[in-house]
């Protein structure tokens, strides 16, 4: 019997695997992440008025133990 590659030992854990380097992902949490709204002189111009468009993106995070990279993800249902 085989030991498995990397790629299906992250994928039998259900996380994936590593998009660079292949070995298995381990996941860090769910974090939010700040989109729209404005910046620059508008921000110094209008202050928390010039952030009304912005909202809240959640994303779930991953690292890689291996090479140390980190992978963002949209959450699955």
């Amino acid at each position: 019997m085989s030991n498995p590659n990397p790629t299906e030992q992250a994928e039998a854990a259900g996380y994936g695997a590593c998009l660079r380097c292949g070995a298995e992902l381990s996941p860090i949490g769910l974090e939010k992440f700040r989109v729209g709204g404005t910046s620059g002189g508008w921000k110094m111009l209008f202050g928390e008025l010039a952030e009304l468009g912005e909202g809240m993106l959640d994303l779930e995070v991953f690292a890689c133990q291996a090479c140390r990279k980190v992978e963002l993800r949209v959450p699955g249902a």
